[in-house]
Formats: structure tokens, C-alpha cells, sequence
């Protein structure tokens, strides 16, 4: 059958509402239907002012015996007698244009018939139809049938959009748009179609029109091109919220999620959005979805995600006491059915006394989710149990670090030892962590060689001894750790893969980027070449080493071949987040192209909005721009999830300087001095602690 692709939404055109035959219902098309004589209107002043009224009659007439024979095409159960009702019916509309060649309802019909019946004629169809809506420029059938074909021939959602069908479509579904200002299928595909086209206002308008629709009595088109099952105007909710969170728009975007959130409590998407709406709001706006969450957990009290991030908007308006209940009384409510979900509300519940400084607090109530979970101190911790107290160790020890409070956090580690017994190299990594972060990389190196005395197999502690030793200038030595593996192929026991520690191409990107580390730009790129030669048949690898390489090639100077590597990357690759992140960077550090890199590194943030070097790079680039304010609560924000990078807190310190917080500027400069090992960010921190000034 010719054009058999386009059959269920042929169904879908012919009988949805609106369609001139609109009906429920049909069964499976003939296989054969003579090929319909082409019909061109006469539209002759003089003719046609002359067409006597009687022509008219008997022209309506025949259109509602072509409705007719159509009702007969449904309804009949025999293929001859569906290709018999198809052919009477053609030739009944036919005949209504042929007597009234200006009836605009005519060659509607005939149009959702050519398209419909086979041989499924989608041009001939948009004939037609042009010729109903040039007759007839108010004609909704003729209007909205063209915005359903372009739509088909756009291929929305299937790839990359056809420009020029995408906006014939826009076009035709502005005018069904225009025709019924209710019509939801009509604003549901302008908001795809503004989104594909980057029009994010626009966007946003057809949303809202969306949201104040009617509910459809069919959605079966809209369903076929998008996937999406519901052209409820609720359904517009979340897709707004995004797009106004999108925009910047978030005061209007909290309000629009809450509302979402309340509608449908068990919308995990809707609870994210809002929870990201609620991290960039003020606190003012932020306090508008307390009521919507609120009646969300009392609608669905299982949803762990609703109680914590109600009591992260109470503990922003200043409401510790309050928040604090909130999870106290969801706790309470888990424990004895749900002793998991009521755990991890019980570390939600030390987030919340970490972040206002409670420090003691917070690590007493970590320690209480141990006890919620059922995991008893004195006992060495099951396999079901490690990884939650693995989380739970990370978190106090964490907390300390930030508090600078160097005593507990090694009286943590030493209990982390007990609990996970002597064989769990987690507590040993912790302190060697540990050691890292505070410049001490001796006691470092000595911690590592003596877990790796014990442990010889384990890779990431020889990668890490590797970069330990980097840091000490004995980048040589850290190579050769790395080099000794190359070559050999070792293969687990378990599968035909080789072992990651003999993998070549991963070692030779590491050890590219310890040459990149020790500023030995020429040794990073040959190695980093190497790489790029392992990848030759894997895209992805390709990707990854040409990323490394583009890293060498900015250490070595060659910072046009940089720059040509990342830009082939994206070309290539246009949505990878590393690259985009990369390339922002390298042109705010080169202070080119500042509003293109703001651009890359906002796209990077918004696939990976946890990304400490992504909010770093963005925080920085509006440092650059003059933006102090948005650079500050970024580079805060990467902070928070890196503390042991002298790069983010350097440019924090930056940030506080320019905004006139010496003291804060000082301290910060100061941590990043202890952690960095680099000669260069060594003796500039050191000039910025003298007054001699930032980047």
C-alpha cells in the first residue's frame, strides 16, 4: 500500500473532531481505490457570482450524500463495501464542487478523503485543502487538516525537523488557533513547535492558551506524533513551569509547579522542577508553594521527595523549627512500615541543622539514621546495609571537613573503621581524602603505599598515587606507575573484557592528564594522541580522548588547536555537556567570545545542574561579565559540592574581593592555597593574599 506509514494518523485526520466526517470509529481501510480525479475550482468573478441558488441547493446536497456514503464507509464491515462507500463518496463531493465550485466545505472533504483512503495521497490532500482555506480563509476543517499534514511532513519528534514544514505547520495551527480560542490540540503543538523553533516566549504564550483550553474529545493525533497520552489542559502545567524556569521566569514558575505539584503529588518530574524552582527563587517566592505542598503530602505521605522539600522552603523563610517538623513527623510516620524511606528522611533532617551551622546536631542526627535503619554501631555492617552507611559516614565526615574541624573528622573516620571492618578500604580512602584536601601530601602518599602493601590490585588507588605523587613534582614517578601497565592484558576471570587497570586507552588519557597537571604540555599531547589512536572504532572514545587532547593542547599553548578541537567536537556532537563546559571556559579564561561562552556553559548546566565544574565555569563567566551577585551564588553552590577544589574557592575568594568581603576574600584564598599543589596558582594566591590584586 502506497504511503502505509501514514495510516493511523490518516485514521486520525478523517474522524477526529472537526474533521467534516468526524466520527468514532472505523475499520480497516481497501486495499484498492481508483485514483481520484484531480479538482480545480473555478473561481471566475463573473462565474462565479452567476451560480443560481438552485446549483447551490443541489450542491449541498450532494456534500451531505458524500457524508452520507462516508457514515456507510465506517459503518460497513466487508472491504467491498467499504471501497464501494469510499467511491460513491467521492464522487458525491465530486459533484458538489463541480455544481459550486466555491463550496470551501467541499474540497475540505474531499481532502480528509484523498488523504484517508488509499492510496493515502498526503500532496494531493494539501491541494485540496489549500484551495477549501483560499476560498474560504475562516474555514476551520480545511485549516486544521493542513496543520495535521505539515505536521506529519515536519517529522516532529523524529529526529531533525524539517524547517520549512515546521513553520508552514506553526502557521496553519496559529489560524485553527485564531478559528477556536479553546483548542487545545492547537496551542499543545504550537508549544512543541515554538520549542523545536527556539521561540521560548512564544512558547510560553501558546502554553498558557494551552492551560485555559478545553478538554478534547479525541487526542489520538496528538498522541501519534508526540507519544504523549493526555491533551488535558492540566497537562500543560509541568511543560510551562518548565519553560518559565527556563526563561528566568521564576517567581511565575513556582506558582505554575505548585499548582502541578498539587494536582498530581506523584509526578516525580513535577516535584524536580519545583525543587529546582525553589533553589533559584528568594525566599518570598519560594514560600508561595508551601500550601500546594502541603496538601500533596497529605494527598500522598509515601513521597519522601514532598516532605523534604517542604521543609527546605520553611528553613529558607527562616522557619528551622518548623522544616524540622515537617520531617519529624514524616519520620514518625515511616518508621515502622518504611524503615528505609524514614532513614533517608532522617539525613534530609541533618541537611537541614548542617546548613544553619548546627553542626554537632546535624552529625548526632546522621548517626540516628543508622539507628532508624536498623544498624547497630557495635556489629560490623551487613552488605544489604554498606552502601546507606557508607552515605552516612560521608556525610558526617564531610560536615566536619566543612566546619574545619579536623579532630572529628578523623575520630569519624576511625569509627567508619569499625563499623566496616578492617578489609573495607572506605575509611582508608577517607583519610587519605582527607590528608589530600589539607595539602598534607606526604601523610598521603604514606597512607596510600601502605593500604596498596595490603591491596596491590586496587586501580584507583594506584591512579591516585599517581596524582598524589604529581602534586608532590614527581610526575615522572606518577607516569611510570601508569606506564608499567600498558601493554599487558589481563583478563577477569569473570568476563572476556580486560581488566580496567590494563586498559590502554584509559591509562594513557590519565596519564596525559597528569602531564597536563605538571604544566608538561608537549608529553600531554603525545599521550593524549595515543589515546585518540586506541579510539579509532568508538565513537564515544573518540570523544572523551579528543576532550583530553583539547585539555593538552590549552596546557602546551597551542590554544587555536584548543579551541578547534572542542569546536569539531560539538559539531559532531552538539549536546555533549563536557565540551560545551570546556569551550565556555577556555574563552572566559581568554577573556574572547564572553557572551558565547556565558551561552555554552549555560546549556552544560542545564543537562548537568549538579556539576561542580559546570557551576564553577558559570559562576566564573559571570564574574567576567560583571555579575557579581550571580557569580557568587554559583560559585557557592560548586563549593558546596567540591569543597577540596582551590580553582572554585579561588574564584570565589575573587568574587568576595570585588564586593568589597575582604575578610571572607582572604579565608578563601587562604583554602585554596592550602589545597592547591601548583606552582602558578601557588604564587598567585600568595600575590592575592599580599593586595596585589585578582585575575
Amino acid at each position: 500500500m502506497k504511503n502505509k506509514g501514514y495510516w493511523f494518523l490518516a485514521l486520525v485526520v478523517l474522524l477526529a473532531p472537526g474533521s467534516v466526517f468526524g466520527q468514532e470509529g472505523i475499520n480497516n481501510p481497501p486495499k484498492t481505490q481508483p485514483t481520484p480525479t484531480k479538482v480545480t475550482p473555478n473561481t471566475d468573478p463573473k462565474q462565479t457570482n452567476e451560480i443560481s441558488r438552485e446549483r447551490r441547493e443541489q450542491a449541498y446536497a450532494k456534500l451531505l450524500e458524500g457524508q452520507r456514503y462516508i457514515w456507510g464507509l465506517i459503518n460497513s464491515r466487508t472491504q467491498a463495501g467499504r471501497a464501494a462507500s469510499a467511491r460513491l463518496a467521492k464522487d458525491s463531493l465530486q459533484k458538489a464542487v463541480e455544481l459550486d465550485p466555491t463550496l470551501s466545505e467541499g474540497y475540505t472533504a474531499l481532502a480528509e478523503l484523498s488523504f484517508n483512503m488509499p492510496p493515502n495521497d498526503i500532496e494531493e490532500a494539501i491541494r485540496l485543502a489549500t484551495i477549501a482555506v483560499k476560498l474560504n480563509p475562516n474555514n476551520f476543517g480545511g485549516h486544521q487538516i493542513l496543520a495535521r499534514l505539515y505536521t506529519i511532513k515536519s517529522r516532529l519528534n523524529r529526529g531533525i525537523l524539517d524547517e520549512g514544514f515546521a513553520q508552514k505547520s506553526i502557521q496553519e495551527w496559529e489560524e485553527v488557533g485564531r478559528l477556536d480560542p479553546r483548542n487545545a490540540e492547537a496551542f499543545a503543538f504550537l508549544g512543541e513547535f515554538y520549542d523545536k523553533t527556539n521561540q521560548p516566549k512564544k512558547r510560553i504564550a501558546a502554553l498558557k492558551k494551552w492551560l485555559s483550553s478545553a478538554t478534547p474529545l479525541d487526542s489520538r493525533f496528538f498522541r501519534g506524533i508526540t507519544q504523549e497520552d493526555n491533551l488535558a489542559p492540566e497537562s500543560a502545567l509541568v511543560k510551562l513551569g518548565a519553560a518559565l524556569l527556563k526563561e528566568g521566569e521564576t517567581r511565575e514558575a513556582v506558582e505554575i509547579l505548585s499548582r502541578a505539584v498539587a494536582d498530581d503529588p506523584n509526578s516525580d518530574e513535577a516535584v524536580e522542577l519545583l525543587s529546582r524552582a525553589i533553589e533559584e527563587a528568594d525566599g518570598k517566592t519560594a514560600a508561595m508553594a508551601v500550601e500546594s505542598l502541603q496538601q500533596a503530602i497529605f494527598a500522598n505521605p509515601v513521597n519522601t521527595s514532598l516532605p523534604v522539600l517542604l521543609a527546605q522552603v520553611q528553613a529558607r523563610s527562616g522557619n528551622l523549627d518548623e522544616a524540622a517538623k515537617t520531617l519529624r513527623t514524616s519520620i514518625l510516620k515511616l518508621a515502622e512500615k518504611d524503615k528505609v524511606s524514614a532513614a533517608q528522611l532522617q539525613m534530609a533532617l541533618g541537611d537541614l541543622y548542617r546548613d544553619a551551622g548546627r553542626i554537632d546536631e546535624a552529625a548526632g542526627i546522621y548517626k540516628n539514621a543508622l539507628a532508624i535503619r536498623g544498624i547497630e554501631n557495635d556489629r560490623l555492617v551487613t552488605d544489604e546495609d554498606r552502601e546507606f552507611a557508607y552515605t552516612v559516614y560521608e556525610r558526617i565526615i564531610q560536615t566536619y571537613k566543612n566546619a574545619n574541624r579536623p579532630n572529628e573528622v578523623k575520630k569519624a573516620i576511625d569509627e567508619a573503621k569499625i563499623l566496616f571492618g578492617k578489609d573495607d578500604l572506605f575509611a582508608d580512602k577517607q583519610l587519605i581524602s582527607f590528608y589530600r584536601e589539607n595539602g598534607q601530601r606526604t601523610e598521603a602518599l604514606q597512607t596510600i603505599r601502605g593500604v596498596r602493601t595490603v591491596n596491590p590490585q586496587d586501580f584507583e588507588l594506584l591512579r591516585t598515587e599517581a596524582s598524589v605523587l604529581t602534586d608532590l613534582g614527581r610526575v615522572d614517578e606518577g607516569v611510570a606507575l601508569l606506564r608499567n601497565l600498558i601493554g599487558k592484558k589481563e583478563l577477569d576471570s569473570n568476563s572476556p573484557a580486560v581488566v580496567p587497570a590494563f586498559d590502554d586507552f584509559y591509562n594513557y588519557l590519565y596519564i596525559s592528564s597528569l602531564y597536563s597537571q605538571a604544566k608538561r604540555g608537549k608529553e600531554a599531547i603525545e599521550a593524549a594522541n595515543q589515546a585518540v589512536e586506541l579510539a579509532k572504532r568508538d565513537d564515544r572514545k573518540q570523544v572523551v580522548a579528543r576532550l583530553t587532547l583539547a585539555t593538552a593542547q590549552q596546557t602546551a599553548g597551542n590554544f587555536a588547536e584548543a579551541e578547534t578541537t572542542l569546536r569539531e567536537i560539538l559539531k559532531q556532537n552538539p549536546g555533549y555537556p563536557v565540551a560545551l563546559n570546556n569551550l565556555g571556559y577556555f574563552l572566559i579564561e581568554r577573556n574572547e567570545k564572553l557572551q558565547e561562552a556565558l551561552s555554552l556553559i549555560q546549556k552544560a548546566v542545564e543537562i548537568d545542574p549538579t556539576n561542580p565544574s559546570y557551576l564553577d565555569s558559570l559562576g566564573w563567566a559571570y564574574f567576567k561579565l560583571g555579575k557579581l551577585e550571580e557569580a557568587e551564588k554559583y560559585l557557592l553552590s560548586a563549593v558546596r559540592l567540591s569543597e577540596g577544589s582551590p580553582t572554585i574557592l579561588e574564584h570565589l575568594g575573587d568574587v568576595y574581593h570585588k564586593q568589597g568581603k575582604a575578610e571572607l576574600a582572604r579565608s578563601t584564598w587562604q583554602r585554596a592555597l592550602k589545597l592547591t599543589a601548583d606552582k602558578e596558582e601557588m604564587n598567585r594566591l600568595k600575590g592575592k593574599l599580599q593586595g596585589k590584586g585578582t585575575k
